[in-house]
C-alpha cells in the first residue's frame, strides 16, 4: 500500500493535534484518558476482519514525522512514560493477562478540565489480539515482562476504516512504580502461562 493511502501521510490533514503538556491534574492515574472502546470502535474492521488478511490490514513501518496527529501523539507517550506505564501496570493486575495499550491517533477527548484535549488510551488483552491475527501485535505482547516494560501501540486508521498504520512503543516501568507492586505483579506472573500460540492466517 503507498503512503498516499493514508492521507494524513501526505500532509492533507484538518485535526486538532493533541497538546504536549502534562495532565492538569497531574501524573496520577485519573489523569489519563480511557476511551472505555470508543476509539476502538472505528478500527474493529482492521482489526479483526478475517475476510482480508492481516498484511493488508497491519501497516508497519510508515515514517511517523510525516503525520502531525501520529507524531505528535508518539512525542505525548515519550513524554508521559512513567504515568502511561502506571496505566499499563495497572491494567495488568486488573485484567490478570497480558496485553497493551491502544491508542487512535485520530481520537482526542477533552482533558479534564475541559480547555484542551488529549489522547484515550485502551487496554487490549493478548486474548484480544490473538483474534487480529497479526504475528507483531502479538509476539509484541507474548515477549515483555509486565514487571519492566509495558508496550503501548499507536495507530491510524486508512480512509475505508480497511487497514491502519501501527506504531509500537516500549515503555519502562519506573523502579518505585515496580517496587510498590511487586508481590501483586510476580501474583499474577505466576498465573501466565510460560509460552503463548501466535495465530496468523498464513
Amino acid at each position: 500500500m503507498a503512503t498516499g493511502t493514508f492521507p494524513s501521510i501526505t500532509g492533507t490533514v484538518k485535526t486538532t493535534i493533541f497538546e504536549l503538556a502534562p495532565p492538569r491534574n497531574g501524573m496520577g492515574e485519573n489523569a489519563f484518558m480511557d476511551s472505555h472502546g470508543e476509539a476502538l470502535r472505528p478500527a474493529e474492521n482492521a482489526l479483526f476482519n478475517r475476510d482480508r488478511p492481516a498484511k493488508e490490514r497491519f501497516r508497519w513501518g510508515f515514517n511517523p514525522d510525516k503525520d502531525p496527529r501520529v507524531g505528535s501523539l508518539l512525542r505525548w507517550v515519550a513524554a508521559m512514560s512513567n504515568g502511561l506505564a502506571s496505566i499499563g501496570v495497572q491494567r495488568f493486575l486488573e485484567t490478570r493477562e497480558r496485553g497493551a495499550l491502544f491508542a487512535n491517533a485520530d481520537f482526542r477527548t477533552p482533558t479534564f478540565s475541559g480547555t484542551g484535549f488529549q489522547p484515550a488510551f485502551d487496554w487490549l488483552t493478548l486474548s484480544d489480539l490473538q483474534n487480529t491475527l497479526d504475528s507483531t501485535l502479538q509476539s509484541s505482547v507474548t515477549l515483555y515482562d509486565p514487571a519492566f516494560q509495558v508496550i503501548v501501540f499507536v495507530f491510524l486508521l486508512s480512509p475505508s476504516g480497511k487497514s491502519m498504520a501501527v506504531w509500537r512503543r516500549k515503555l519502562n516501568v519506573p523502579d518505585a512504580l515496580r517496587d510498590a507492586h511487586q508481590n501483586e505483579i510476580l501474583e499474577v506472573k505466576a498465573e501466565l502461562k510460560r509460552n503463548y500460540p501466535v495465530y496468523v492466517d498464513e
